[in-house]
């Protein structure tokens, strides 16, 4: 059975999916978990092509689509979870995160239902970086 996504739960999913990645790195010792956002751009790539996310402010982000379509949206930081919304979507956490992702940071979201085996990104695996400033 293949899953449809629709834009909405496309990009839920591509949001939460962004800072996923951030709670596997070692333990930090306290401070805000989105300052290293602040000002810089999330760049997402799977296979439905590449997403930017730019975390304009402490409060506002926009979101750059595969198709070209920018959204606005709203993020906050919420304990040791980055939080994030878009529209009418309700708002999506992430688990503590351990260390807060800076410029440079990067990854791989693995694809939870994947069945190849392996060091290798699969079809559904997301890529990320952070990369200084807004990237589009």
């Amino acid at each position: 059975m293949s899953m449809i996504l629709t834009p909405v739960r496309f990009l839920a999913t591509l949001l939460l999916g962004s800072v996923i990645a951030f709670a596997s790195a070692p333990a930090f010792a306290g401070g805000n978990v989105g300052s290293g956002l602040i000002g810089n751009t999330v760049e997402l790539t799977g296979a439905a092509g590449t997403t930017k996310i730019y975390y304009r402010n402490r409060d506002n982000l926009q979101i750059k689509m595969p198709d070209g379509k920018v959204r606005r949206g709203w993020w906050r930081v919420k304990g040791r979870s980055i939080c994030t919304r878009t529209g009418d979507a309700p708002e999506n956490c992430t688990p503590p995160v351990d260390i807060p992702p800076v410029v440079g940071s990067a990854g791989v979201i693995k694809d939870p239902g994947a069945h190849l085996q392996g060091g290798d990104v699969n079809a559904g695996d997301i890529t990320w970086i952070v990369k200084k400033g807004k990237t589009f």
